[in-house]
């Protein structure tokens, strides 16, 4: 879930006269991720002139601020749910738009010798399904990469972000990591 942090004029805001976005589970969470990357001047306050959460964002902040992009923005682990260490296969779920996005590491197959010409040297591999009793498959695709997966992410789960954006044109979806079941369920 988005929550906006917006500074004003002072020169002691890590920013001046604009915004940046946290992608977080809560609340709190974000709040945790804003102190880490800008500790408080003044204990207990908040560097930034105020914040917002998605539907107050949408009611008020945004309009000051339409059509400017944020300054930044921040994912916490835990914006989306447990993240699994290593490179298993992810899937997440889309609520806005009903789907369930299956995501894995290419292997490598797929590049072809103009891709490799270009300078890609892998790609990450989605498919998208309706959240239907069938659960058809409406899209997907690959996103080359100009350095290896496994340099470029610390898990699969970390492409979400680049994957959303691929897929929607904005990284700024909520979504969440379906568990995967273990072999013994």
């Amino acid at each position: 879930m988005p929550y906006y942090f917006t500074f004003g004029s002072s020169r002691s805001f890590p920013y001046q006269n604009t915004y940046i976005v946290i992608m977080a589970a809560d609340f709190r969470d974000a709040v945790r991720a804003f102190r880490d990357k800008f500790p408080d001047i003044h204990e207990n306050c908040l560097n930034c002139s105020f914040w917002y959460d998605k539907k107050a964002w949408e009611k008020s902040g945004k309009s000051v601020y339409d059509g400017i992009p944020p300054a930044e923005v921040i994912w916490t682990d835990r914006c989306w749910g447990e993240k699994t260490d290593g490179y298993d296969e992810v899937y997440i779920y889309v609520p806005e738009t009903q789907e369930i996005i299956r995501i894995e590491e290419g292997t490598g197959d797929n590049l072809l010798a103009e891709d490799v010409e270009q300078g890609y040297v892998d790609y990450i591999y989605y498919e998208q399904y309706e959240l239907a009793p069938d659960m058809p498959e409406c899209d997907g695709g690959q996103i080359l990469l100009e350095e290896l997966f496994r340099d470029k992410y610390k898990c699969t789960a970390d492409c979400i972000p680049d994957v959303l954006s691929m897929a929607y044109g904005s990284y700024m979806y909520d979504c969440m990591i379906l568990p995967q079941r273990s072999e013994n369920q």
